[in-house]
């Protein structure tokens, strides 16, 4: 594959994550699957596009990450007050990811699906109605309870 783009695309890229090391990662990563692709025996006949399409395909999905990893943080602050992590509390993070996980497996299925849909994969109320086919009210309902699960709330308790 002709090296001659990877100044070009060092550049669209570096411009595009506004970060030298994340766009030459990129670069890296989008020249690595398009190898690997040719190597496998797919006949690349746009190696140029590819390698853009490829790259921007990179992009996004880093940014999808840094979404849901966004929302899983702020999730984690739902479990206990002072749970939110920070760098100072960062190893006890795996331990806060454990008891979401202990309280998502003990949640009924529709639930647990209503909140994950919405709190980790950002779906709003009305898209995650659709996606479950129940009614916006019963999502928010859901929601609610879940939580309440999260919280610690139980019925009865005082």
């Amino acid at each position: 594959m002709p090296e001659r783009y990877y100044r070009e695309l060092l550049r669209y890229f570096v411009r595009k994550s506004g970060d030298g090391d994340a766009g030459a990662d990129v670069v890296q990563e989008a020249y690595a699957r398009v190898l690997s692709l040719q190597e496998k025996g797919t006949t690349v006949f746009e190696p140029r596009a590819l390698l853009y399409q490829t790259g921007r395909n990179i992009l996004v999905n880093q940014a999808r990450r840094q979404a849901v990893e966004a929302r899983v943080l702020e999730t984690l602050a739902l479990v206990g007050p002072d749970s939110a992590p920070s760098p100072e509390r960062h190893a006890s993070a795996r331990q806060q990811i454990d008891r979401l996980v202990c309280l998502l497996e003990r949640m009924p299925r529709k639930r647990r699906d209503a909140f994950l849909l919405v709190r980790i994969h950002g779906l709003s109320h009305l898209e995650t109605a659709a996606h479950m086919e129940i009614s916006v009210k019963a999502v928010e309902r859901h929601m609610t309870r879940a939580l309440l699960d999260c919280a610690g709330y139980a019925p009865g308790r005082d």
